[in-house]
């Protein structure tokens, strides 16, 4: 008599689901752990850890008992793989725990920087499961189509597809309806073609410091003549008289560049230092 067969692991419950699904094709189909083994060329061991819950399985191995267990009947079979896809991903999800701490992205029409981009295409693998990378090739149509270290490059954010073929062999791998693919498809278009043509503008701040950095340069030049002007005299200068007359000469220097109703000074108010008691 067989050693009995544990309970399954529902600590995640999505795990739990996808080995209990397991555990009853097997038990249907009626066959034991080693001749399931024998049929499908999967150890026996890798079987038992399968269906225990405790980890998901690899897709190949999915695909093996089923395929056997549901030998001969299409339909069935067929059925039965688009159930163990979904629990499968929704385990893969689970197990992965990253979806959640993702942004889910905005309509394809007003994604505008290739970062935006970017998130997006990884907020999309990370909702097929984190299918593992050969398995994202496969589902791409081939390496001709995305490469496996280009796949790796795309979900770690490390680069952006290369061509509009392979943004659309991504995200059909991904699961995204064909609808949809073209959608995002036409985002990726309008972001590369912006990026190649685009020129560099400086921030507005940027552009502001530096015509302040100008006028100033400009301001010190023409004053290096007045020696009776010195900056620090327009805030404190040895009295009233002496910012007022740093103040009018400033005034002069000015107003070929500033209109005077454009320049305000203000009095700052005197300190007044505590009385020695």
């Amino acid at each position: 008599m067989g050693r009995r067969e544990l309970p399954v692991d529902h600590t995640v419950p999505t795990r739990g689901a996808l080995a209990a699904a397991l555990r009853e094709l097997r038990s249907t189909a009626g066959l034991s752990h080693d001749e399931l083994a024998a049929r499908t060329g999967v150890p026996a061991t890798t079987l038992k850890r399968a269906a225990s819950g405790r980890c998901v399985p690899a897709w190949e191995t999915i695909t093996a008992i089923a395929e056997v267990c549901y030998a001969h009947q299409e339909l069935l079979l067929e059925l039965s793989m688009m159930e163990l896809g979904t629990l499968w991903k929704e385990a893969r999800i689970a197990e992965r725990g990253r979806l959640q701490n993702l942004r889910r992205p905005a309509s394809p029409e007003l994604i505008t920087t290739p970062g935006a981009l970017s998130e997006a295409l990884v907020y999309f693998y990370e909702r097929s499961g984190g299918l593992p990378l050969r398995r994202l090739r496969e589902l791409a149509g081939g390496a001709h189509l995305l490469p496996t270290s280009t796949a790796g490059r795309i979900v770690n954010r490390q680069a952006l597809p290369a061509s509009r073929q392979q943004c659309v062999a991504f995200l059909t791998a991904c699961g995204i309806t064909p609808h949809f693919v073209q959608r995002w498809a036409d985002a990726y278009d309008r972001i590369i073609a912006a990026s190649r043509t685009k020129a560099w503008v400086p921030p507005s701040d940027v552009i502001a410091a530096l015509t302040i950095l100008e006028d100033a340069e400009r301001l010190r030049q023409r004053a290096a003549a007045h020696e009776a002007l010195r900056m620090s005299d327009l805030h404190r200068g040895s009295g009233r008289a002496a910012r007022l007359r740093a103040q009018e000469v400033l005034h002069d220097l000015l107003t070929e560049q500033r209109p005077l109703r454009e320049i305000r000074f203000v009095e700052r108010p005197r300190r007044l230092r505590p009385r020695a008691a």
